[in-house]
């Protein structure tokens, strides 16, 4: 099978071309009816599909009405670390969603997986590299009923947010065959600006589901200082609007950095930038649920014994 990507390792780009329609949005309901316009959307109920348990369609609708932010963390961690993609299958078109993490994260994916009541698990081992697990939802009743409302009411910020509208409009329209399949190149224009993505009301959920997927949070210990500094960097590849808009949204002074690869990042060390970070992670109702939980809380732990943080910032977990 030939998945149609433009770069790694995220697989997150699609090679198809349709009329892009950023800023169309939907409204929210049980499902989609696939035999209208891909513009006219209206509530409807489907039959419960034994691939998913009880309830699960009632559920998730119910909770996104109920405004979860849940779900904003997940399209946060997806934003960094997953991809929305259409495949060549012989001659049939594959869809895909889907996140690829380090082994470490087997439970996170389990706990996606409980959230939205479908998709599959599975592991991989490549030679030269760590092993990773992957969750993907391929079925196209359980993507048109339960993924796309989640991605409408709740809309990427990146520039990953075209492959997703490009990725609905194919599948809605009930295309199949590869031979339908255009060559797709992503715009490099962001649909918002960093002010407009201040002012998304779910940023701080989704924002915890970004740092998931794209941070890390490190201890070193400097060759010219006698004590470790701690550090926090957050990136992503051609996410210059966006990472700026994280550093304007969390306080932080250094400036954006890109390297050859394209990939935009800001790293703090200073005590003011890492109280900042804190405290955001603190106030906000919506927690790690990974590996990065460990890694956050070892963060946390190191830091109350390093004078330069433990002196100004009021350190717990």
């Amino acid at each position: 099978m030939r998945r149609l990507k433009l770069e790694e390792p995220n697989y997150s780009d699609i090679v198809i071309k349709i009329p892009l329609i950023a800023g169309i949005t939907s409204n929210l309901g049980i499902g989609y009816d696939r035999t209208i316009d891909f513009f006219v959307k209206k509530p409807i109920t489907r039959s419960q599909s034994a691939e998913i348990r009880n309830n699960s369609y009632f559920k998730v609708s119910q909770r996104l009405h109920a405004e979860n932010l849940s779900y904003a963390y997940l399209v946060g961690l997806i934003e960094g670390n997953g991809w929305f993609s259409i495949s060549n299958k012989s001659k049939y078109l594959l869809y895909e969603l889907g996140i690829e993490l380090h082994i470490k994260d087997i439970q996170l994916l389990y706990k996606i997986k409980k959230m939205l009541g479908v998709g599959v698990i599975k592991f991989r081992k490549t030679e030269g590299r760590s092993e990773t697990v992957t969750f993907s939802v391929r079925n196209k009743k359980h993507l048109i009923d339960i993924i796309l409302p989640i991605f409408d009411k709740y809309p990427m910020l990146s520039l990953k947010q075209y492959d997703y509208l490009n990725f609905k409009f194919y599948l809605l329209s009930g295309i199949i065959y590869s031979k339908d399949l255009i060559t797709y190149s992503r715009p490099k224009n962001f649909i918002k600006n960093i002010d407009d993505l201040l002012t998304v009301s779910y940023f701080p959920a989704w924002l915890i589901g970004f740092i998931e997927a794209e941070s890390c949070f490190s201890v070193y210990k400097p060759l010219n200082l006698k004590d470790y500094t701690a550090s926090f960097e957050i990136s992503q590849t051609g996410g210059e609007i966006l990472i700026k808009a994280i550093a304007k949204y969390l306080k932080l002074t250094p400036k954006v950095t890109v390297d050859k690869y394209n990939n935009f990042k800001i790293k703090v060390t200073s005590v003011r930038s890492v109280e900042n970070i804190i405290k955001f992670m603190n106030k906000n109702p919506i927690k790690l649920l990974g590996n990065k939980k460990l890694q956050y809380i070892l963060w946390l732990k190191q830091l109350r014994t390093i004078k330069r943080y433990n002196s100004k910032i009021n350190i717990h977990y």
